[in-house]
């Protein structure tokens, strides 16, 4: 976001919830972090609590009780308000971001899909990439995945190649995720897997990952080694150079077609990246 990463746009959750921001948060009712979190909006509230009396107090005037009584009895209003500015500031800002989007490395996008040891889901020969770094314990990446899927199965996009590249910042749980569905991969089982983990509801643990494996067809217990072999641990440090290298500052985070896309992917948004896709 192991390692916690926690920037614009991205946060460490617990609970899925659907916030404006998009920053990831998941937490019940406002989001907690970045932008329009419930401490920025009690702040704001007390702060312009605080400027009304700091001026009535200036002026040596006393402030109407009624007024004050209001605002006192009324602490949503601020809050809706504040709310409302910082949606509009953060739409402004994702908006800004779209046109003038970051171009990514031609040589780190050309070292990712020349790594035989990352899987290509959709069109493994299609021409408009989408490389996608991710934590299976991220509720915005588990929301982009499943959006991403539905897309691909689309006629329209079938010059997609996904690219997911396993990126565990939300601890130990993430990264042993991570490896079990690397080692399902081993036995051509990556995308079945990769669905599996996305689908689950509850917590993941390793019982939970064998299960899983035996499902989508795997022999559980070579997966089980394979997780716990080097080779799949040196997977993710490679993996970990990648968004090193491309200073990536939470998950998901996007490739796509060559430009960087901070923050989920999914809706209006996708379904245009899939009409671009097909021109």
């Amino acid at each position: 976001m192991t390692k916690q990463i926690i920037k614009k746009h991205h946060t460490v959750v617990k609970k899925e919830t659907a916030h404006a921001c998009k920053c990831g948060c998941e937490s019940d009712g406002q989001c907690s972090c970045c932008k329009c979190g419930p401490a920025k909006v009690a702040l704001f509230g007390v702060s312009a609590l605080a400027l009304v009396l700091s001026i009535c107090a200036l002026v040596k005037k006393p402030c109407d009780k009624a007024m004050t009584e209001w605002v006192n009895n009324n602490p949503k209003v601020i809050a809706d308000s504040v709310e409302k500015y910082y949606k509009e500031l953060d739409a402004k800002q994702r908006a800004a971001e779209k046109a003038q989007p970051k171009v990514a490395p031609a040589d780190l996008v050309a070292k990712i899909l020349n790594d035989k040891a990352n899987y290509s889901l959709g069109n493994p020969n299609g021409k408009y990439v989408i490389i996608e770094f991710f934590d299976y314990n991220c509720g915005w990446c588990k929301r982009t995945n499943a959006a991403l899927k539905e897309a691909l199965a689309k006629p329209e996009a079938k010059n997609i190649r996904w690219v997911p590249i396993d990126t565990p910042i939300f601890g130990e749980n993430s990264e042993m995720i991570a490896r079990y569905v690397l080692a399902a991969g081993k036995q051509g089982k990556y995308a079945a897997m990769h669905d599996a983990v996305g689908e689950y509801k509850g917590k993941i643990d390793e019982a939970a990952l064998m299960e899983m494996g035996k499902k989508v067809g795997v022999n559980a217990d070579k997966m089980k080694k394979d997780a716990n072999s080097q080779e799949i641990k040196d997977k993710l440090v490679a993996n970990r150079e990648f968004t090193r290298a491309l200073n990536i500052g939470g998950v998901p985070m996007l490739i796509v077609n060559g430009n960087i896309h901070p923050g989920a992917l999914f809706g209006d948004e996708l379904n245009e990246v899939v009409a671009e896709s097909a021109k």
